[in-house]
C-alpha cells in the first residue's frame, strides 16, 4: 500500500508540473559501417525500436506474442514461455544475444519470460536462409542487441509500475555517453503475487478459486562500457539475472495443498568485443563467458507426511564462445563474409551420470552481391565440427528480386539447409537420455512479396509469404514401459504454412495514426498426418495507435486458434484447447519529461486457457510512470 500511495503522489507532482517547455523527444538513426545488399535482408524482419523503448517494462514472450508472428507457449505470468517459429518446437527456435547463442545447453530451449525487453534495443527475426550463419535454427531464430550509444551526455531513465495481483516494477538506467565512450548501467526488480481468481473447470462442481503459490521476483542488472576510437571499437557487456519462481497447481489439483513446487533460475552472460574498419571492410572478434543455474523442485506427500513424489533438480551450466568474423567488398557490389566459431557446452546435473561436455568448431562462408541491377542472390556455406566429428556441409540460397517498374516491390525466395544437435538432456538424461541419437536434418524452401512505400502523408508496408519444410530425424520423447520416457528419432515432420505482416501509418497535423498486424497459418504435421500439439493452425495479432499532441491512445489484440494436446486421435478427455482472443487497451500522456500510462489488458475479461488446466488472469490494470533526462 505504501509503494501505490508513493506512486500516486508522485503521479499528482508530475502533472502539476507548468507546461511551459516543449521536450522533443531523441530520434536515433543507425547504419552499418558496411552497406547490407538486399538479399541478406530479404529472409528478416527487424521490430521497431520505438516499440521496444515503449514496452521495455514487459518480458519478451508479451512482445512477440502481440508484436510478431511468433506464436509463443506460455503457462502464465511468471510461467515459462517458449516459442513455436513456423510450425516448430521450442528447441528449433536460436535466440541469439550479440551473436551468441544463449539456448540452454541442457534443454536446448530459452524460456523468453526471463528475457525482459528493458535489456534490449535491437530485436530481428530471422527464418529460413536467413538463419545460415548458426545451426540449430530449423525454425527461426530471434537474434537481441545491445547497440553502440555516444555523445548523448547524461543518461538517466526511471521506469515504476502498479498493477492488479501486486505487481510491481522498478526500472533504472543511468550512465553517461561521451563522444567516444561510454558508461551505463541498467538495473530492474519485476515481483507479482500473481494470486488472480479463475473459473476451474478441472474440479466438480465448478469454481471461482483464487490462484495459490505463484507468487515470482526477478532481478537484473546490466553494466555496459564501449570506447571507441578512430576506426575501431571495444564493447564489455555483462548481463546477470536471478529468478525466483513458485509453481502453482494444475487446476484438477489445486485441493491437494500437499505439495511444494518452486524454480530458481540465475545466469550471468558476458562478453568482450573487438571491432575495427577499413575502407572496404571489417573484422570483429568477441569472447563470452555464460554460466546458467537452474533449479526445479516438486514435493509431494500424503496428510500424514509420507512423500508421496520427490524431484529435486540442480544443472549448472558453464559456456564459452569465441567468434571470429570478417566482412570485405571484394568486386563492384560483391561482398564476402566469413567466420570461424568455436563453442564449449559443459552441465553438472544431478540428473546425468557425470559432467557431461561439448565442443562445436564451425566454419562459415557467404558471397552476395547483384547478378543483374535488380537481381540479388547471397549464397552461403556451412560445416561444423560437433566433438571433432563433422556434422556435413549446409548450403543455402537466397534471390531477391526489385521490381523495375512498381516502385517498393521486392519478391525474395530461398533454399537453406539446417541441422540441430540434441540437447544434452537428450543425450544423458538418467533414467532415459539416448546418446545415440542422431542430429535433426532439416530443409526449407521458402518466399515471400515485400511491398513498401510513402506517398505524401501516408507509408505502407506490406509482405506476404510462404514456406515448406522438411526435417529428418526428428527427437520425440516417448513413453516406455519402465515408466519413464526415452527420446528417439522418430519420424520425418513436414511443416508448411503462410504469413502475412502488414503497417500502415498516416499523419495529418497533429495526428498520427498507425495500424500494424501479423497472421500466421502453420501446418506441422508428422508421417502419420498428425498435426503437433501446442501448434495452432491460426494465429494473430494486431496493434493500433493513435497519438495527439503529447496523448496517445493503443489498442493491441492478439489471437490464438485451437490446439490439440494430445498426439492421440481417439483422446476424448481434453483432447483440445479452444481458440481464444483477446484485446488490451493503453492510454498515456507526457508532461515534460514524465510520461504517465494506464493500461487494461485483457479488456473482456476472457476465460480461457493457453495450456490445459493451467489458468490464465482475467481483466488486470497497470499504471506505469516514466522519468527521462
Amino acid at each position: 500500500m505504501k509503494r501505490l500511495l508513493t506512486l500516486v503522489m508522485m503521479m499528482f507532482a508530475c502533472a502539476a508540473v507548468a507546461q511551459d517547455t516543449i521536450v522533443l523527444q531523441a530520434v536515433e538513426i543507425n547504419a552499418d559501417a558496411i552497406h547490407r545488399n538486399v538479399a541478406e535482408t530479404a529472409m528478416e524482419r527487424k521490430m521497431d525500436t520505438a516499440l521496444l523503448k515503449r514496452l521495455n517494462t514487459i518480458p519478451m514472450s508479451q512482445l512477440l506474442i502481440q508484436h510478431s508472428p511468433v506464436f509463443i507457449k506460455t503457462y502464465g505470468p511468471g510461467g515459462v514461455a517458449t516459442a513455436s517459429f513456423r510450425g516448430t518446437t521450442a528447441s528449433h527456435t536460436l535466440v541469439l544475444w550479440n551473436g551468441f547463442q544463449i539456448n540452454a545447453p541442457s534443454l536446448g530451449q530459452v524460456d523468453f519470460s526471463t528475457i525482459p525487453v528493458f535489456m534490449t534495443e535491437q530485436v530481428a527475426l530471422k527464418w529460413g536462409s536467413g538463419t545460415s550463419a548458426n545451426s540449430g535454427g530449423l525454425g527461426g531464430t530471434v537474434n537481441i542487441e545491445n547497440t553502440e550509444h555516444f555523445g548523448e551526455g547524461w543518461i538517466l531513465d526511471l521506469k515504476q509500475t502498479y498493477g492488479s495481483f501486486n505487481t510491481f516494477g522498478s526500472y533504472i538506467t543511468a550512465g553517461y555517453s561521451w563522444a567516444s565512450h561510454l558508461v551505463r548501467v541498467k538495473a530492474y526488480r519485476c515481483s507479482s503475487d500473481n494470486d488472480f481468481e479463475y473459473n476451474n473447470i478441472g474440479v466438480i462442481p465448478h469454481q471461482v478459486m483464487k490462484q495459490k503459490n505463484a507468487d515470482f521476483v526477478d532481478y537484473g542488472l546490466m553494466p555496459e562500457f564501449q570506447w571507441r576510437f578512430r576506426k575501431s571499437l571495444i564493447t564489455i557487456v555483462s548481463w546477470n539475472q536471478w529468478s525466483d519462481r513458485n509453481c502453482p497447481q494444475i487446476m484438477p489439483n489445486v485441493n491437494n495443498s500437499n505439495t511444494k513446487e518452486y524454480t530458481i533460475n540465475d545466469y550471468t552472460r558476458n562478453m568482450v568485443s573487438y571491432k575495427t574498419y577499413w575502407n572496404t571492410g571489417k573484422i570483429e572478434v568477441k569472447s563470452a563467458y555464460f554460466y546458467e543455474k537452474q533449479h526445479y523442485f516438486l514435493e509431494s506427500y500424503t496428510n500424514i507426511g509420507t512423500v508421496v513424489t520427490k524431484i529435486n533438480s540442480k544443472n549448472d551450466a558453464n559456456v564459452l564462445h569465441q567468434i571470429a568474423e570478417v566482412d570485405q567488398d571484394i568486386y563492384r557490389s560483391w561482398k564476402f563474409k566469413g567466420k570461424v566459431q568455436w563453442d564449449y557446452e559443459q552441465v553438472k546435473s544431478n540428473n546425468y551420470d557425470g559432467v557431461k561436455a561439448r565442443n562445436t568448431l564451425s566454419f562459415y562462408g557467404a558471397v552476395v552481391g547483384k547478378v543483374l541491377k535488380p537481381l540479388d542472390l547471397r549464397l552461403t556455406l556451412r560445416n561444423d565440427l560437433v566433438d571433432w566429428k563433422s556434422a556435413g556441409w549446409f548450403p543455402t540460397a537466397t534471390l531477391s528480386y526489385s521490381a523495375l517498374y512498381v516502385k517498393g516491390l521486392k519478391v525474395n525466395a530461398g533454399y537453406s539447409h539446417n541441422y540441430r544437435s540434441p540437447s544434452l538432456n537428450d543425450l544423458y538424461w538418467h533414467p532415459g537420455g539416448n546418446p545415440d541419437l542422431k542430429p535433426e536434418n532439416g530443409r526449407t524452401v521458402d518466399g515471400n512479396i515485400n511491398y513498401t512505400r510513402s506517398f505524401g502523408l501516408f507509408t505502407i508496408e506490406g509482405q506476404l509469404g510462404a514456406y515448406y519444410s522438411k526435417v529428418k530425424d526428428w527427437i520425440q520423447w516417448k513413453p516406455t514401459a519402465w515408466r519413464y520416457w526415452v527420446p528417439e528419432n522418430v519420424a520425418t515432420v513436414i511443416a508448411y504454412g503462410a504469413e502475412a505482416h502488414l503497417k500502415l501509418g498516416y499523419t495529418v497535423g497533429d495526428w498520427d495514426f498507425s495500424l500494424s498486424g501479423n497472421y500466421v497459418y502453420s501446418h506441422t504435421t508428422d508421417e502419420m498426418e498428425i498435426q503437433l500439439i501446442y501448434i495452432p493452425l491460426h494465429h494473430a495479432n494486431a496493434f493500433a495507435e493513435v497519438k495527439w499532441h503529447d496523448w496517445n491512445l493503443s489498442y493491441t489484440m492478439e489471437y490464438t486458434g485451437e490446439r490439440k494436446t494430445s498426439m492421440n486421435p481417439n483422446e476424448f478427455y481434453g483432447f483440445r484447447l479452444d481458440p481464444y482472443m483477446l484485446h488490451h487497451l493503453a492510454l498515456g500522456k507526457r508532461i515534460r519529461h514524465f510520461i504517465v500510462e494506464f493500461k487494461i489488458n485483457n479488456v473482456t475479461d476472457v476465460d480461457y486457457m493457453a495450456i490445459l488446466w493451467r489458468a490464465m488472469p482475467g481483466r488486470s490494470f497497470e499504471i506505469s510512470l516514466n522519468y527521462t533526462l
